[in-house]
């Protein structure tokens, strides 16, 4: 293809940050778009084509300036005159080019010449440009102002980089963040064969499970991409065979019949085994137990594990130890001095009373009216099983503290048996979503230790995350620092749009710019699962979702079906 001259640079071409270019005409580029500067860098070297990515256009005419005041409406041409005068300019930000050698992208040590022809780039440029590996990569969408026909430019994730170095996914509400995180997880099980678990507060990710059967999106004929219309079917076909084979798609929820009227009683009741807990966790979600406190605590969990030899071990024989069963510890010969001191005064009836009501919010521990504990095994997998299976683990209608409980316990688990010498469970992929909940930035939340932990050491053992959130700047800097790839989409505040610029060297200047006027399914991806920051419309998904807002008024019965 011969590539068409928009215009010039001109000016100062030393910042690669701030180029400024003179345009042809009105009609020659928008902002967004993708140009081409061919460029040596070194005297001993041919040209080499230096991408760019226009940030701003300004246009402007001497005769309409606003200095003229209202007197410009008055304002007659002669028949057949032009109206002359008229500036064009566009700002330019450089992406790079691709090292001939390393096929590294780089940014030019050597200022671009002035006066160089700035020119278009099609579609096959911007693939070429773009190396994705479609074996070990994600296709997340296409890229803006290249996303539909022949000419569309596919956007992937490297799929390694993506799980295990964490995700960020920062929007504001309706811009279609979880949308796009339905979209990512669906082909990690489906495509990719992987274990996700998801930590839904408001049953959204449920309603792909609905009445105990999966739910698939409308039709087919209605996508545009031509890579979602073949891929789609696959991804469907692939989920319903692993649902036949025990995987695919399962809900863990709350002990609470709600939840089997939602899941027509396919829905897995949690019933976690408080023993299997260090005291550190129990201190985590029984905040400001005093020292004594915890001592009772401690013991009752050990004279339960002592007296209770078969496991699994009922939840209702701790309580018990904790109250009316009390003068049973009192009487333990395996007490220290401070042990006996602890539990002769009221520290036990606090320490129960704390423990009963953490135990009745959550409704999610293991008791003799259970028919099998949840194991994690067989939630996670082991590296044998070689199914994808997406675990939703729905938490609507519970308190926060509920949902953060569960969160932290669960999570707890899944970094415990991946880091096993001995048996660890698959690789697998955390998400949070409301982030902001479960690691805030006043550190205010039971399960705020266990994800910076996980933040910190998940990826040594094939744990990732993640965090997702429509206020940025409420999440804890240190989580969302170790996420190596961040995808923003539509965000006008202007605390969340500087949080976002202080916790990642990822974005722009350019890109915060950009952030306000993002249209729904916009994102704007960068970090190290792509070769460079880019802005992607997402694709379509295969699974119902359930973030969108209901239609109130037909629900009202304004408007007729």
């Amino acid at each position: 293809m011969k590539h068409k001259i928009l215009g010039k640079l001109v000016g100062n071409t030393g910042d690669a940050t701030k180029l400024t270019m003179v345009l042809q005409d009105s009609f020659s580029a928008r902002r967004g778009e993708f140009v081409r500067i061919m460029h040596q860098e070194r005297s001993d070297e041919g040209d080499v084509p230096v991408l760019g990515r226009i940030t701003q256009i300004s246009r402007s005419n001497m005769l309409f300036n606003a200095g003229f005041g209202s007197g410009v409406t008055e304002l007659e041409l002669l028949p057949g005159a032009t109206v002359t005068g008229e500036n064009l300019f566009a700002a330019l930000e450089l992406v790079g080019y691709r090292d001939p050698v390393s096929r590294q992208i780089k940014i030019p040590r050597r200022p671009l010449d002035p006066g160089a022809s700035v020119e278009t780039v099609d579609f096959q440029f911007l693939s070429d440009f773009y190396e994705f590996n479609e074996h070990t990569s994600l296709h997340l969408g296409n890229l803006v102002g290249y996303e539909r026909g022949e000419n569309c430019v596919p956007v992937f994730l490297d799929v390694n980089k993506l799980v295990t170095e964490h995700l960020a996914v920062l929007a504001m509400t309706g811009s279609g963040k979880s949308y796009t995180v339905g979209r990512i997880i669906e082909r990690l099980v489906a495509v990719n064969n992987g274990t996700v678990v998801v930590f839904d507060p408001h049953g959204e990710y449920g309603k792909a499970l609905a009445k105990g059967q999966l739910n698939f999106s409308g039709s087919i004929d209605d996508v545009e991409d031509v890579r979602d219309k073949e891929m789609l079917p696959k991804i469907s076909d692939t989920l319903l065979r692993l649902q036949t084979l025990g995987a695919g798609i399962s809900v863990f929820t709350p002990q609470n019949e709600s939840f089997r009227h939602k899941y027509a009683g396919k829905n897995t009741q949690l019933a976690l085994q408080f023993d299997h807990f260090e005291m550190d966790d129990v201190a985590e979600i029984l905040p400001g137990l005093t020292e004594p406190q915890q001592r009772v605590l401690d013991v009752a969990i050990r004279y339960w594990r002592t007296t209770d030899t078969t496991e699994p071990r009922d939840i209702n024989r701790l309580r018990h130890f904790l109250a009316d069963g009390i003068e049973e510890l009192r009487s333990w010969d395996d007490l220290s001095e401070a042990e006996a001191k602890a539990l002769s005064g009221r520290s036990a009836a606090v320490a129960s009373m704390k423990l009963s009501r953490v135990l009745n919010e959550a409704q999610s521990f293991y008791s003799a009216a259970m028919s099998t504990p949840t194991d994690i095994y067989s939630m996670i997998g082991r590296p044998s099983n070689r199914q994808g299976r997406l675990v939703v683990v729905d938490l609507q209608g519970l308190s926060d503290t509920a949902k953060q409980v569960i969160c932290a316990l669960l999570s707890s688990e899944i970094l415990k048996a991946a880091a096993s010498k001995t048996d660890p469970i698959r690789p697998c992929f955390l998400v949070y979503e409301e982030g902001h909940n479960f690691a805030p930035a006043n550190g205010d939340a039971v399960s705020h230790r266990i994800i910076k932990k996980i933040a910190g050491e998940g990826r040594k053992f094939g744990v990732g995350f993640a965090i997702v959130s429509q206020r940025p700047s409420k999440l804890d800097a240190d989580v969302t620092s170790q996420c190596n790839t961040l995808i923003t989409m539509r965000l006008k505040n202007p605390d969340d749009q500087r949080f976002i610029a202080k916790a990642s060297d990822m974005v722009s200047k350019a890109d915060l710019d950009e952030l306000p006027s993002l249209s729904t399914g916009e994102a704007l991806v960068c970090g190290r699962s792509i070769p460079a920051s880019l802005l992607v419309k997402v694709g379509t998904k295969a699974l119902i979702h359930g973030g969108e807002s209901p239609e109130v008024l037909r629900v009202w019965g304004t408007l007729s079906e």
